[in-house]
């Protein structure tokens, strides 16, 4: 009787060991005006080393956040990058994230590379 009673008070005080302590982002990124999902683009959770990339259906998906509020970017070539202040996330509850980003220009500067002439001429074997 008393090891009934000892498995028994074991398992009602381990149930709260079960309990998690993080949470989860998901959600489908498409273009604004086509409505199609757009593939690998990096969302990111600003101030940490979480994030993901979207899947082939425009999903993505980051597991064991700590709870808090967050700012979540999302960036991809082509497209205007798309910044969400105050994302709640809560213990054991998924936050629902969709986003959807607008096409925009890339600018590409000039790079000038100066050529410089070699010191030594490799090709000569000898003095001249």
């Amino acid at each position: 009787m008393r090891t009934f009673f000892f498995a028994v008070s074991a398992m009602f005080l381990a149930t709260p060991a079960w309990a998690g302590t993080t949470g989860k982002l998901a959600g489908k990124v498409t273009d604004s005006r086509t409505k199609e999902p757009l593939i690998g683009v990096n969302i990111v959770l600003e101030g940490t080393t979480l994030g993901a990339a979207t899947d082939f259906d425009g999903n993505y998906v980051i597991l064991n956040i700590p709870p808090g509020k967050y700012r979540v970017s999302g960036r991809y070539i082509g497209y205007q990058s798309v910044v969400v202040s105050d994302v709640s996330i809560s213990i054991d509850l998924t936050t629902k994230l969709d986003i959807a980003m607008s096409e925009t220009t890339v600018e590409v500067e000039a790079v000038v590379i100066e050529a410089q002439r070699d010191v030594v001429k490799k090709d000569v074997t000898s003095s001249q």
